[in-house]
């Protein structure tokens, strides 16, 4: 480093584009809960769950509203991964298991809370296949706030007819249906045939195959020929009526079809339309379509959303927000077609896999819509305000632990995404990632956090292993103590330049001592960016002498970090 000479005052104006909110890491993290053997029975993939591999559900299940009450029998098909002389299941205790078999002889069982042991009379061996049949009733869970709170919806429309329904993302399938109740086993199919009282729809994944009439009920059968996550599967039962539309894409001829209360038809056929835009942005940001056979489905319900496959649960009023550019339940809950439905985590743990890059859709959405400089914006003023910082955004493994209340896994998820596309600034190298990632984990390859890592450092050809380890497995965000100035120093001295030398002083905190992270300074005249290479120690950066910086802007494009313009950084550093 050169010997500094002589400091000069300045009479630059500086300016800092943080706000108060943004990036702020409050003085007292947060915790997570004591976690019991409860939240281990339910998180754990355990031997007897590992044990074996679901490959079709078949459901047939009758509900009554007036009692809230389902009764049914449901056959699990699945193949032994290794010699098992017992298994286990997961079913809700309220429900009450009539009879259990396995290839047809009955089965002993015993339960712990939501598992059920299930004891095999002789020994089975690896590969082969079975079906295990139960027969089961039950008043359910109802939903004390859904889809946060899940369970069963039972509520009643401005016609007062019945509208039914289930969203279970952290409780789990197994709140209303028995099955392997982990998300790493998604099956390759299901059928789900429902009896409901006549005069009611009911809508699922995939496809209609049946509808049936007779003796005051009514029977559909829906069937999904793509691995689904079980939490993902799904019905509605109202009294829905139909309209569609169709959508080209590269793949082909995409379906859409929405399922609308009677009173509402005319405002949704208005108000859908935006849907072919925004599967169509999401499209050439990501990647094709998933589920291109089974088409993609608006269902209206009385809670804001869920992204069931290709049924989505939508409640939002048939109201946009302009400062997405659209309705933002259409728009984050189609994007978990692709991240959350066809790429899938197997633990809570990595949900911002799913959460952040949903998230992070919005933004893409909005940039394509009413450009970046709105995208930012809105990133700025209405995602970053939520962020916590209070506990990391990867969490605990093993106990199915995801707090709804914590938006990190969205905000935060989606803002380091966009950080990293700062960083590599390079939109085609980023997007590539994104699209890589997408088409290597895409349906039933359930990534972890460090798939992604890896991915990360492949395609750009540098470790990523500080910036992931800050903000991803540490609550704290990097924060930046910056100062701009002028400086008289030898070479400006003996070219003959009174002024002096503008600098940019800049280091970080609250990081490893070997992070490094480029910073990006905007010069508002001259609108040249000066991007530095930060490090925990403080850098002297002399601007070139054609740029002129009477007003300087730090972080224009929002990466996630929290920012000071500290005056007196200058007369520290000379003591550093």
């Amino acid at each position: 480093m050169k010997q500094i000479i002589t400091l000069m005052l300045s009479s630059i104006i500086l300016s800092s584009c943080s706000f108060h909110y943004f990036g702020k890491t409050p003085s007292e993290s947060g915790t997570y809960p004591v976690f019991t053997e409860r939240d281990t029975i339910i998180g754990m993939l355990d031997s007897l769950r590992a044990g074996y591999d679901v490959t079709f559900y078949d459901l047939d299940l009758k509900i009554n509203p007036e009692k809230k009450t389902l009764v049914g029998k449901v056959s699990i098909h699945f193949t032994a991964l290794e010699n098992l002389d017992k298994i286990r299941i997961d079913l809700f205790q309220n429900f009450i298991i009539d009879s259990m078999l396995l290839d047809g002889q009955p089965l002993s069982f015993r339960r712990n809370d939501r598992a059920v042991i299930v004891q095999l009379s002789s020994q089975m061996q690896q590969g082969t296949n079975h079906n295990m049949m139960i027969m089961y009733e039950g008043t359910p869970v109802e939903a004390a706030r859904p889809p946060w709170e899940g369970g069963l919806v039972w509520k009643k429309d401005k016609n007062d007819n019945p509208w039914i329904g289930v969203a279970c993302e952290t409780e789990g399938p197994s709140i209303w249906f028995p099955c392997k109740d982990h998300p790493s086993d998604e099956p390759d199919s299901v059928r789900l045939r429902m009896s409901v009282p006549e005069g009611l729809k009911v809508v699922s994944n995939g496809r209609l195959k049946e509808h049936t009439s007779g003796k005051g009920e009514e029977s559909y059968t829906w069937e999904t020929h793509y691995p689904i996550n079980p939490y993902n599967i799904t019905f509605y039962a109202a009294d829905f009526v139909h309209f569609s539309d169709t959508l080209n894409t590269p793949q082909g001829v995409l379906n859409l079809d929405y399922h609308v209360l009677p009173y509402n038809l005319d405002v949704a056929r208005s108000h859908f339309r935006q849907t072919k835009e925004v599967i169509s942005v999401f499209t050439d940001a990501f990647g094709p379509f998933p589920w291109i056979k089974e088409g993609f489905k608006l269902v209206e319900s009385p809670f804001a959303g869920m992204e069931h496959q290709t049924a989505i649960a939508y409640g939002n009023g048939y109201r946009s927000n302009s400062i997405q550019g659209g309705d933002p339940i259409i728009i984050h809950e189609a994007a978990h077609e692709w991240w959350g439905n066809a790429v899938t985590v197997s633990d809570y743990s990595d949900i911002w896999l799913q959460e952040g890059f949903a998230t992070y859709a919005e933004f893409i959405f909005v940039e394509h819509k009413l450009g970046h400089k709105k995208a930012l914006e809105y990133f700025a003023w209405y995602l970053a305000p939520w962020i916590k910082n209070k506990l990391p955004v990867v969490g605990p493994t093993n106990v199915s632990y995801w707090d709804h209340r914590d938006n990190d896994v969205y905000h935060k998820g989606a803002m380091i995404l966009h950080t990293i596309r700062n960083i590599i600034s390079d939109d085609t190298l980023f997007f590539d990632i994104i699209k890589t990632f997408y088409h290597d984990y895409a349906v039933g390859a359930h990534p972890v956090t460090a798939d992604f890592i890896n991915l990360v450092e492949n395609k750009t050809g540098r470790s990523w292993k500080t910036f992931f380890d800050v903000y991803l497995y540490q609550a704290a965000t990097p924060f930046l103590e910056w100062d701009y100035t002028s400086f008289a120093v030898e070479e400006a001295l003996a070219s003959g330049i009174a002024s002096g030398v503008p600098v940019l002083i800049a280091k970080w905190s609250r990081v490893p001592d070997d992070f490094v992270m480029p910073v990006r300074f905007l010069c508002t005249e001259s609108k040249i960016p000066v991007i530095i290479e930060v490090t925990t120690k403080p850098l002297v950066y002399y601007l070139p002498k054609t740029i002129e910086c009477n007003y300087i802007i730090c972080n224009p494009e929002w990466s996630y970090f929290e920012n000071k313009l500290s005056k007196d950084m200058t007369t520290r550093f000379l003591n550093y």
